[in-house]
């Protein structure tokens, strides 16, 4: 069975202007998080950064399991992710 741990992702903010005038369009307020597309994966000998008493959500799809640690998740807050059946969210 393979096993694969959510890597760290890389995190870019954005942020408004406060000088915008009346006439621009504003874009909608940013959310609180900025969330992961696409995840890369390490195998679980790698994962040196887990405990034993770390938490993750674990998704098992045929032979491959992937475990998306909970304090990457508390960050980031969604990871949009795939499966072998389709697109998948996973949250915290």
């Amino acid at each position: 069975m393979r096993r694969q741990f959510l890597a760290a992702a890389v995190v870019a903010g954005a942020f408004l202007s406060n000088g915008a005038s009346a006439a621009q369009t504003l874009a909608p307020p940013s959310l609180p998080y900025v969330a992961v597309h696409d995840p890369q994966f390490i195998s679980a000998g790698d994962a040196t950064f887990m405990n034993g008493e770390d938490r993750v959500i674990g998704l098992m799809s045929g032979r491959t399991a992937k475990a998306y640690p909970a304090a990457i998740l508390s960050q980031h807050g969604l990871v949009q992710d795939r499966s072998p059946k389709g697109p998948i969210a996973i949250t915290w």
